[in-house]
């Protein structure tokens, strides 16, 4: 897995690949899914199926759904 960080104009600002989000150590996996309102667990599920950027919008989403009702 490839973490790319930009900024303005696209600029890369950091760039990392490991193999799993334990590996980094760049994320907090485990406040971000209590941010996202999912367990650990769940989360990483879904990063190992459908990648990190689709799992946080995904849950970001399902978050923003269940405020609304």
């Amino acid at each position: 897995m490839r973490l790319n960080l930009l900024g303005v104009g696209n600029a890369a600002l950091l760039s990392v690949k490991f193999k799993t989000l334990d590996d980094a150590g760049l994320l907090n996996v485990s406040a971000l899914a209590r941010a996202l309102g999912v367990h650990r667990s769940t989360f990483l599920s879904r990063v190992a199926t459908h990648g990190l950027e689709a799992a946080i919008l995904y849950y970001a989403t399902d978050q923003k759904l269940k405020d609304l009702n």
